[in-house]
C-alpha cells in the first residue's frame, strides 16, 4: 500500500490496514435534506457550524442500519466528498423512542421534529464512542459514489474512494 497514491486507495484498504474488517462497518453520508430547511438550517455548513450533524445519522426512516453497527460518520462536504466525524457502535432503539440526548439537545430541535414530521417509521440509535479512528476523525476526507448509492453503505464498497 505504501507505493499507491491516495486516489487508489479505498476506504476498506485504510480500514484493513488499521486491523478492521471494513465488511462489518457500515459509513453513512449525511447532508440535510431538504425538506429539513429552516432559517437555522439553510444548508449542511449550518448543522455543522451548530454541531448537530452528530444526530443525522442516529435518525432513521426505518430500521435501516442494523442493531450493534460499528459506523463510521461522514458529513457532505459538496462535490460528493464527505468528512469523518465519529466512529461510533450504533444501538437501535425500539420504533419511535427518540434518545434523551436528542430529545434535549434545543440546537437540533428543528431537526428532529422535522424529521419525525416527514418520517414513515422513525427510528433512532444511540451511539457509544469507538476505538481506533480517533486521529483521522475531522480530517479523512473520502468520496462518496453517485446519488444512487444511498447515503448508507458498507464501509467495503469500492466505490468509497479516499480524496486527496
Amino acid at each position: 500500500m505504501d507505493t499507491a497514491t491516495c486516489t487508489d486507495l479505498t476506504l476498506g484498504d485504510l480500514l484493513a490496514d488499521r486491523g478492521f474488517d471494513p465488511g462489518c462497518i457500515v459509513a453513512t453520508y449525511n447532508e440535510l435534506n431538504p425538506l429539513d430547511t429552516c432559517d437555522d438550517f439553510r444548508s449542511i455548513t449550518d448543522v455543522i457550524k451548530a454541531n448537530v450533524h452528530h444526530v443525522l445519522d442516529r435518525m432513521q426512516d426505518g430500521a435501516r442500519i442494523a442493531d450493534n453497527s460499528a459506523v463510521l460518520s461522514f458529513v457532505a462536504l459538496g462535490k460528493r466528498k464527505a468528512l469523518l466525524t465519529a466512529f461510533r457502535r450504533f444501538r437501535l432503539r425500539r420504533p419511535g423512542i427518540v434518545p434523551g440526548d436528542i430529545v434535549y439537545d434545543y440546537d437540533a430541535a428543528h431537526l428532529l421534529h422535522a424529521f419525525i414530521a416527514r418520517s414513515d417509521h422513525p427510528y433512532f440509535y444511540d451511539v457509544v464512542d469507538e476505538a481506533g479512528m480517533d486521529d483521522v476523525i475531522d480530517s479523512l476526507t473520502i468520496e462518496w459514489p453517485d446519488d444512487s448509492a444511498g447515503p448508507i453503505m458498507m464501509a467495503n464498497d469500492s466505490g468509497l474512494r479516499l480524496a486527496c
